[in-house]
């Protein structure tokens, strides 16, 4: 029922459409019907009765018959077809709209490769049903209906060999039909993962081609593309028998309507025009169970598709506008009060609460302006720790505030407003060097542009390009380095002058004095800094340093403060320096 709800929900806006094309289905149908009627009396009066002269008035009714039938079929395609591509971008746009929304902890959650393939194989299969559906899902019933009733008013007796036939065609689809949506919905799991393993040689074909794993990642892919395969052909096995035993039945229908009928005609309760007319009905019924069989068969495989998307559709998770009613437009203070994390996932028999946290205990205050610097091994929790500020997850417990208050009081994209993130792996889109900075600031100046360029130390390269501020990325920016993609994210958040920045080791791939150049331009902003580093001479200058292991927080103080009393520091230290 939930399903049909969500079917009619991006039906509805269309409704018009929606009930012409059945209608103009039964338009159809109906001219199909008539046919083996006005068949059957030239049969009876022309051919057996000798009577030429209805022979003409008849096929002239043939004739305009066929052609009302035509302009109904052609006009049903065109309203299913409009519906249909319509609904298919009406709930990729939901789809899309509802992705976007989605918090962190449901992006986990969701493989990425999970959701493109639900956002376009997924949506098309539903999309090409609906439009199928509309045509045979009516066409179907009507057709067999009326040629059931006209067998029915031409001799009951015939009819019985229908009511007979019917319940072995109704057990052949449902046994058929119970048997192939689990693998229907396998073919789609199965589909997520060859997916992810292209996505994956994809976007790491350079790493593949530099540790010369070509052939294992080629028996990867070929794994994964045959499990598909195998799995498809399972369930087209099973659906391969619908076809055959519905022709079967129905054939063992005719030639029982031939036999009986022959009987009759002898006896004088039926004659040849009937027989013909029965014979053409029941083909008529073949022809609908057969259609319908191919829309159930579409619908079977589409339910896992629809399935998915409900899934997508109806998760719980906290929207990305939630939050307080609070405004915020300066950030006098930052503080985290004991604050502790963990990322969800289903814990283990043997595991300890404590032991699932990436914070544990976090507890520091930073005031306007100020540097803070975050040091710590990998797995450590560094960006994890950040992750909180601009509430891309919430504390498990604890307290993040901001002027004093819990962060949540505050209206969520208030708070990303002032904050300007530069992540660890810099995205930047296929679009110009100067839409891409205006990402920060969408009404930017040119003069604005250069100016945050040259505090990132970029302009000098940006100029040197032919085409300047409108050079081209890119896919992923792979016409630029890994500097150079650093540099231009900074400038991006340097254009926004937010009143708090945070660097997540987005230096690491720059030389030491163009790193020495932007630490010099971050310092003179009037802005507080969180910078997450690698190396301690990058971050020897911060007015406090956060040593994290394991989610702890190891240590806490300056630079000379933490060499002269943290032994972690020290040993940090004394590693980068021999």
């Amino acid at each position: 029922m939930k399903k049909i709800k969500l079917i009619i929900k991006y039906l509805t806006p269309h409704w018009k459409l929606a009930l012409a094309a059945p209608l103009l289905v039964l338009l159809e149908v109906a001219a199909e019907v008539i046919q083996p009627e006005l068949m059957s009396e030239i049969v009876n009066k022309a051919v057996v009765g000798g009577d030429q002269s209805v022979i003409l008035p008849l096929g002239l009714k043939m004739i305009v018959t066929t052609l009302i039938g035509l302009v109904g079929g052609i006009l049903s395609i065109y309203a299913a077809g409009k519906v249909s591509y319509a609904f298919g971008a009406d709930m990729r746009a939901s789809l899309f709209e509802k992705i976007t929304h989605f918090s962190f902890e449901n992006l986990d959650k969701m493989e990425s490769a999970s959701l493109i393939t639900r956002m376009t194989n997924d949506v098309t299969r539903i999309q090409q049903v609906v439009q199928a559906s509309m045509r045979l899902l009516f066409r179907a019933p009507f057709l067999f209906i009326g040629a059931f009733f006209m067998v029915l008013s031409m001799n009951a007796s015939i009819t019985g060999i229908l009511l007979a036939l019917l319940p072995v065609l109704l057990f052949s689809i449902i046994t058929i039909l119970k048997r192939s949506y689990p693998l229907f919905m396998k073919v789609q799991e199965k589909t997520d993962k060859l997916n992810s393993v292209t996505q994956e040689n994809l976007a790491g074909i350079r790493v593949i081609k530099a540790y010369v794993q070509e052939e294992g990642e080629k028996k990867r892919f070929a794994e994964a593309n045959n499990d598909l395969t195998d799995t498809s052909l399972k369930a087209r096995k099973i659906m391969m028998y619908m076809m055959p035993s519905l022709s079967l039945s129905i054939n063992i229908g005719i030639v029982l309507v031939i036999w009986v009928g022959g009987i009759k005609v002898d006896t004088g309760e039926m004659n040849i025009g009937e027989i013909m007319a029965c014979t053409n009905y029941l083909s008529q019924i073949l022809i609908s169970l057969m259609m319908a069989s191919m829309v159930i068969m579409n619908i079977t495989e589409a339910q896992a598709s629809l399935t998915r998307i409900q899934e997508v559709l109806d998760t719980q998770n906290r929207p990305d506008d939630e939050g307080g009613e609070l405004n915020l437009d300066r950030i006098e203070e930052l503080e985290f009060d004991k604050v502790y994390f963990k990322y969800e996932g289903k814990k283990k028999e043997e595991e300890k609460e404590v032991d699932r946290m990436a914070l544990k205990g976090i507890s520091f205050k930073l005031k306007r302006g100020e540097t803070l610097a975050i040091i710590g091994g990998t797995g450590s929790g560094k960006t994890t720790l950040v992750n909180l500020i601009p509430r891309f997850y919430d504390a498990t417990s604890g307290t993040v505030k901001i002027n004093g208050k819990d962060i949540k009081s505050y209206k969520r994209e208030e708070i990303r407003k002032q904050i300007g993130t530069v992540m660890q792996k810099p995205l930047l889109f296929s679009e110009s060097i100067a839409e891409n900075i205006k990402w920060g600031k969408e009404d930017a100046t040119d003069e604005e542009i250069k100016a945050c360029c040259k505090e990132a130390q970029i302009d000098d390269f940006i100029s040197s390009l032919k085409e300047g501020y409108d050079y081209i990325l890119g896919q992923s920016a792979n016409n630029l380095s890994g500097g150079q993609k650093q540099r231009i994210s900074i400038a991006r958040t340097l254009i926004r002058k937010p009143e708090l920045i945070i660097l997540d080791d987005s230096l690491s791939a720059v030389d030491f004095k163009t790193e020495a150049a932007i630490r010099h331009v971050l310092t003179e902003l009037d802005a507080t800094k969180i910078i997450i580093a690698q190396r301690i001479s990058s971050i020897k200058e911060a007015d406090k340093i956060l040593l994290l292991e394991n989610g702890n927080m190891v240590g806490y103080g300056t630079h000379e403060e933490l060499i002269r009393d943290n032994n972690v520091y020290q040993e940090i230290l004394n590693s980068q320096t021999n």
